[in-house]
C-alpha cells in the first residue's frame, strides 16, 4: 500500500509540474509569438521541469513496440484544441526519424539518454513537385538538461543509439496527431514525400 500511495504522490506532483510549466508556455507564446527568442524562452521552461526528473522515473514510460514496430510517445499534456502539447518520447537500442519538418514550433529537452539531432536546409527551389535536395547545416546532442528549438519550417533528423532508455521531452504548437502536413526527405533521392500524423501516442495509465 505505501508503494502504491508514492506512486499516486509522485504522479500528481508530475502532473502540477506538467501544468505549471505548460502554463509558462502559454503565457510566452501569448505575449512574445512563435520565433526564437520566445523557443529559448520555451526551452529554459522545458529545461526547469527536467531538472524534476524524480517525477519523471524511467518505468512510467514502457517501451512496447505497435505493430509497425514503433517506440510509444506518451501524452503528458495537450490542450482541448490540441495545442500546447506536451510528451515524453522513449526508446532503447537504435532508432532514426528521417530529416522533416513540424509545420509547428517545436521544443526538445533531454532527461535521459541522448538523442541525436541534425538540421538541414532546402538547397533547391522547391519548384519541382516531390523533389527537395537538403544539405546539412548543424548537429547537436540532446542530453540531460539540453535541448533545442525548431521553428514550423525548420527541418531535422533524430538518431538514438545504444542499451540506455531514452526519455526527452517534445513538445509542440500542435498535437502530433493532428500535424496532417508535415515533410519527410529521401537525402539520398533528393525527394520528399507527406509525412503522416503520428498514430503511437499514448496516455499514461
Amino acid at each position: 500500500m505505501a508503494i502504491a500511495q508514492q506512486a499516486v504522490s509522485v504522479a500528481n506532483m508530475r502532473d502540477a509540474a506538467v501544468a505549471e510549466a505548460v502554463d509558462k508556455v502559454r503565457v510566452i507564446e501569448r505575449e512574445r509569438g512563435v520565433n526564437r527568442e520566445a523557443l529559448e524562452e520555451i526551452k529554459a521552461v522545458l529545461k526547469e521541469l527536467a531538472a524534476r526528473s524524480e517525477l519523471f522515473p524511467a518505468g512510467d514510460y514502457p517501451i512496447v513496440l505497435d505493430d509497425r514496430g514503433q517506440n510509444p510517445i506518451y501524452r503528458l499534456s495537450e490542450d482541448e484544441d490540441h495545442g500546447f502539447a506536451l510528451y515524453m518520447t522513449t526508446s532503447r537500442g537504435s532508432k532514426k526519424v528521417p530529416p522533416h519538418n513540424h509545420t509547428t514550433w517545436a521544443v526538445i529537452v533531454g532527461l535521459q539518454g541522448d538523442e541525436e539531432n541534425y538540421f538541414y536546409e532546402r538547397t533547391d527551389d522547391g519548384s519541382r513537385e516531390g523533389q527537395g535536395a537538403l544539405r546539412q547545416v548543424g548537429h547537436q546532442t540532446v542530453r540531460t538538461g539540453e535541448g533545442v528549438a525548431m521553428m514550423p519550417d525548420d527541418i531535422h533528423h533524430i538518431e538514438t543509439h545504444g542499451d540506455v532508455q531514452t526519455l526527452h521531452f517534445h513538445m509542440y504548437g500542435l498535437a502530433l496527431d493532428h500535424l496532417h502536413e508535415r515533410v519527410m526527405y529521401n537525402v539520398d533521392e533528393g525527394t520528399y514525400k507527406m509525412f503522416g500524423a503520428s498514430q503511437n501516442i499514448r496516455d499514461l495509465t
